[in-house]
Order: C-alpha cells, then structure tokens, then sequence
C-alpha cells in the first residue's frame, strides 16, 4: 500500500488536479482573449471571471475532502430532488441558449442531478446484500431517478448528459453484480426509446444529420467541429506557441468552452495534447486505486463513478474536437471555462480524496454480501456487517 494510501488522503490525485486546474488559466486567457476582443471588452474579461470560479474550485475541493463521505449516502435522495426541481426550473423559464434550455441563475442544475443521482444509485446498490440479482435491486428501484432524470434531460435537451446518466447507471450496476440479463433487456428496450427522443428533437437531429452529411458547403452546424479538427492539425508536433494559435481568431466561437482540447492542440501541439492525456490517465487511474482499497461498497461504488463521470466528461469533448462524435458543448475538466462543471469536477475530487482516507465512511452500515464482488473490497467491514445480521 502507497505511503498516501496508508497514511492519509492520496496526494497524487490532488496534485494532478491542481496542476490541470493551473493549466487551465493559461489556455482559458489564450482562447478567451479574442473573443473578449470581439465583444468590445478588456483581453483579460474571461481570465478574471475564470479566476473567480478557480478559487471556488480549490475551496470545493477543500471542503468536501472533510466532509465524511458517509453523508452523501444519507443526503442523495434530497441532493437528487434539488437538481431535478431546479432543472425544471430551467427548462419551464424557457431561457434557451443555442436550442437547450440548461441554465437557470447562472448555474447548471442538471450537474447537482447528476450528482443526486450517482449518490442515490450508490446507497440502493450498496444496501441490497444478497438482494442484488432481484428484478427489484436491478431494474426497479434505480428505474425511478433515472426516468425522471431523462424525462428531464430530453426536455432541455441535453442527450450528451443523458448518455452519461445511461453510462454511469450501467458502470454501477456492472460492478455491483446486478442480474445482466434484466440490465440487458433493459439496454435492449431503452435503446430504441433514446434513438427516437434523440431525432425527434431539432436541436440534436440537426447536429446528428450535419456530422454525417458530406456535402461541400460547411453547415452551421459543421463549423466548430471542423475547424476544432483544423486547429489540432495545425499544431503539429510542438504546436504555434502560446497566444499564436489561429483558429480561435473568429472560426472557435467557443474556443474557452468547447473545444479547449483543440486550442491546446494548435498551441502546443502534440506534446501538449500528449500531457493533457497523460494527466488525465493519472487521475483516472488514482480515482479508480481509490474505488478498489475503499472498505465500504459505498465508497467503492461512489469512487467509480465519480471518476467515471469525470472521464465521460474528457471523453466526450477529446471526442469531439477530434471529430469522432457530433458537436456536444461538454467542457473539458478542470480545463475549460466554466463555472458549474468546473465546480462540481473539484467536488467529485474532494469526495475522491475523502474515500481515499482509512478514517472515513465508518458509520456506514452494509448488509453482508457473498460472493467474490463483496470479498474483494474491504473484507474487515464485511465481516463486521455479516455479524450484525447473525
């Protein structure tokens, strides 16, 4: 066991993110400048509202490495209920921006959802025991917040934050050794479900059809994806410097937000994009070491998917600067412009950090489990459990 590990919270993983958190200002400043410029305001207007948000972000971190993660377990259910009533907020107030309506006094709610939803989804898997492989364990009790989680999200639109919803709950109930054949019949029926909700909706139909389209005149729809592709061709193998990168010079128009991994691409070419990538494996790898050493199912569960959600939220936008999906507006962790995703990313760590510590998640009470999937993971607080049920 590593000396962080043992001895208390796991340093590599704050390290790693404060350094992408500090990265970011400079890529932000470097993206935001020209747009700031077109909009007849100071170069530094988005660096100094982003600094704000950064300074949030590292107190986010700060705070909930203290909060014993034990609470989420109690507060998921109305954690959930605040981020759904407020993005029905957003979407009823009708304040729509590009064809979604997602934002309600200057926040995100379906990130708080989200959030309700991973810690909901922990505490029912990690309280079934033997239960698990039930109809009720498996397609019932986590069919209630997904339902009105996608009834929500449709609404907006926002189907990229559906498919992470539909991803996570997959990943969750994969290792908490749900019955795959409900989860599969389940997959099968909801698939079709999401395809139609998906085509039906103008906003998304009209990116789907423009990624597939290859006709000669670039769409409206087209524009950042091709020239978020342009601009990581231009960078080359050390890229044009930073501050020299032209593609957000007008053809970005969400250069700070968006397509942040393709500004780092043309400014610092493949060895910047390389470091961004091999960060973000360090993170990911650290937050998944947590999940495995945790000593209770919740913590484990809630460790996975944390840091699933933060890699879902890297894979999309690589995804898309790289042209291997349709433009979706997902930031890029830690590294875009942004204050609610920026945020809840440092929370999501701080929760990490305090799963990491030996101390924490003691009063967490779990039916004992059989089989490999319980015995593989904090063997001592099973043990503990199964005598409380003999």
């Amino acid at each position: 066991m590593s000396n962080s590990q043992s001895t208390g919270m796991n340093k590599l993983l704050l390290i790693v993110t404060i350094v992408l958190m500090c990265a970011g200002i400079a890529v932000i400043y470097s993206a935001s400048a020209p747009v700031a410029a077109s909009r007849n305001l100071p170069a530094e207007y988005y660096l100094k509202a982003h600094l704000h948000k950064f300074f949030a972000a590292v107190v986010a971190i700060f705070f909930f490495y203290k909060v014993d993660y034990a609470l989420w377990k109690v507060g998921a259910r109305f954690i959930f209920v605040v981020g759904a009533v407020l993005t029905l907020a957003a979407i009823v107030s009708g304040g729509e921006v590009k064809g979604a309506s997602r934002w309600i006094w200057g926040i995100q709610p379906s990130e708080i959802m989200k959030f309700g939803f991973v810690a909901w989804i922990c505490a029912k898997l990690s309280n079934a025991g033997d239960e698990i492989k039930t109809l009720k364990c498996t397609i019932i009790q986590p069919l209630v917040p997904f339902s009105i989680a996608a009834v929500l999200l449709i609404c907006q639109p926002n189907f990229s934050m559906l498919i992470m919803f539909s991803v996570l709950l997959l990943v969750l109930l994969s290792i908490a050794g749900a019955n795959y054949k409900y989860v599969g019949l389940s997959v099968l029926v909801s698939m079709p479900l999401g395809l139609i909700a998906l085509l039906l909706k103008p906003h998304s139909r009209s990116r789907i059809m423009a990624f597939f389209s290859d006709e000669g005149t670039m769409t409206a729809s087209q524009w950042q994806g091709r020239h978020a592709l342009e601009a990581l061709g231009n960078g080359g193998f050390f890229g044009t410097g930073i501050g020299m990168g032209e593609q957000k010079l007008g053809y970005l128009p969400e250069a700070h937000k968006d397509v942040v991994y393709s500004v780092i691409g043309e400014e610092f070419g493949f060895v910047g994009t390389f470091a961004v990538l091999l960060a973000f494996a360090i993170l990911f790898s650290q937050g998944y070491n947590i999940a495995r050493r945790s000593s209770t199912r919740f913590g484990k569960y809630m460790a996975v998917a944390l840091t699933t959600s933060l890699f879902l939220n890297f894979a999309i936008h690589v995804c898309v600067c790289v042209g291997l999906i349709p433009t979706t507006g997902q930031p890029l962790p830690f590294l875009s412009f942004g204050g609610t995703n920026l945020t809840f990313s440092a929370a999501f760590i701080g929760i990490l950090l305090n799963i990491s510590r030996p101390t924490t998640g003691k009063s967490i009470h779990e039916p004992y489990m059989s089989g490999p999937v319980s015995f593989e993971m904090g063997q001592f607080a099973n043990f503990r459990a199964r005598r409380r049920f003999i």
